[in-house]
């Protein structure tokens, strides 16, 4: 029998993590509208707090609507009570206990009985967590299985907010993996920011009697059609001066994780080789500005990667990088002239913004797993596939920025948002 080494060490830190950590969900806030999310999702901070962009930007516009909002933080969650927006609740604890049970369960009756054990007490806990919050609605980012079968038993709608690219070839929407999943297990409706998100799930969530919606980013949405007594985002938009000199700017967006999805393709766990070398021997023509992912900045990779950053292009870039990192990301897309990426989602924020992207995936547009990643923008000649190159890199930059920026892809979906928290205020009445 083989051991699998990382899931033990997962579930060792899981509950070495749980163990440090006091359950609060018995003392959450009744509320209308419950939003769930974990620390992944929490790339900003606000007012000294963990501020989940997409997530907590939703609830604050159903606070608008006369809503009242809570939060469950999940994942092993650091981002919570105090030091987040709405002050999150966890339930590590609890479900640390019940993973345990389980498992001796699993290993005195069989795998079968202790899986069916863990997955009952898992939703009957998220069941509990309902019916202290009393909310609604549920708002969460690719919720579980076992809270969408909370919600519906229940009686309470559970929909998953957009949070990256959406395709087919994706496990979480992706026809192939859905077409057997009950509906029990899914989320009753899908909020996506565009059609291109939608279509996807729309190939067969339908059929199971779910919605999809195209509601927009509620995030981008702020800083594109900015509000007057948004705080937020109008001491946000200050920082934008911090960013960029008179040169081209050109922001390059990191993914985590970077190393497992493309082993054969990155090698020093952070960027491609090739596109490293560029922004070496371009630092006089351009103003790079390279963003690294949140989880890179404070999860279990910060480490490595600041140690790349550091040792590749010095502390003084690296320290101005974390930086802009910190900005919002629409902040510095309005300074910025060019996107490079391997293949992250900030290709549809820039194009929303008129900034056409290079993407270094060499799967991208290929017979494989990401054919028909970025298929809209790339129809639309904003964003181009490029060889792993230096020189062709460095080319195709000179290239880009003489065509100046593209017509932006952004649909106003305000109302589309409006409505869908109006609907959630009728069930008040």
């Amino acid at each position: 029998m083989s051991i699998d080494f990382k899931r033990i060490i997962f579930y060792l830190n899981f509950i070495i993590r749980a163990l440090q950590t006091t359950d609060s969900w018995q003392h959450i806030n009744p509320c209308d509208v419950l939003l769930v999310r974990g620390d992944s999702d929490c790339g900003y901070r606000y007012d000294g707090k963990a501020y989940a962009q997409l997530i907590d930007s939703f609830g604050e516009l159903c606070i608008n609507h006369g809503l009242s909002v809570s939060s469950v933080a999940i994942q092993n969650p650091r981002f919570i009570g105090d030091l987040a927006q709405f002050s999150p609740v966890c339930f590590d604890r609890s479900l640390m206990r019940i993973i345990i049970i389980g498992k001796i369960i699993e290993m005195i009756h069989g795998y079968k009985i202790g899986k069916e054990w863990i997955e009952s007490h898992r939703t009957d806990l998220w069941c509990q967590i309902l019916k202290k919050a009393r909310p609604m609605c549920i708002i969460g980012i690719q919720p579980d299985e076992f809270l969408c079968r909370a919600g519906k038993l229940q009686q309470i709608p559970v929909y998953d907010l957009q949070h990256g690219i959406i395709t087919n070839e994706d496990p979480y929407y992706g026809e192939f993996y859905r077409m057997e999943t009950p509906a029990e297990n899914l989320p009753v409706g899908f909020l996506c920011w565009d059609d291109q998100g939608a279509d996807p799930i729309l190939k067969w969530a339908p059929d199971k009697g779910i919605r999809v919606l195209i509601v927009g980013n509620p995030w981008f949405m702020r800083f594109a059609r900015t509000q007057p007594g948004d705080e937020l985002v109008n001491k946000a938009s200050v920082k934008e001066n911090l960013i960029g000199d008179n040169r081209p700017c050109i922001l390059v967006s990191l993914q985590y994780k970077i190393s497992e999805f493309a082993p054969g393709q990155i090698y020093n766990g952070v960027m491609v080789d090739s596109l490293e070398k560029v922004i070496l021997n371009t630092g006089e023509l351009f103003t790079w500005i390279v963003r690294v992912h949140p989880v890179q900045l404070s999860g279990i990779e910060s480490k490595a990667t600041f140690d790349y950053l550091t040792t590749t292009f010095g502390i003084e870039r690296t320290r101005m990088w974390l930086a802009s990192s910190l900005i919002p990301l629409p902040v510095v897309l309005k300074k910025a002239d060019l996107h490079i990426t391997f293949s992250s989602a900030v290709v549809v924020e820039a194009a929303w913004m008129g900034i056409r992207s290079g993407l270094l995936n060499k799967n991208i547009g290929q017979d494989g797993i990401s054919e028909d990643w970025f298929s809209y923008e790339r129809n639309r000649g904003m964003a181009e596939v490029i060889p792993q190159n230096p020189d062709i890199i460095k080319q195709w930059i000179i290239d880009t920025l003489a065509k100046g920026r593209g017509e932006s892809t952004l649909k106003d979906t305000r109302q589309n948002l409006d409505a869908f928290i109006d609907d959630i205020a009728g069930m008040k009445s």
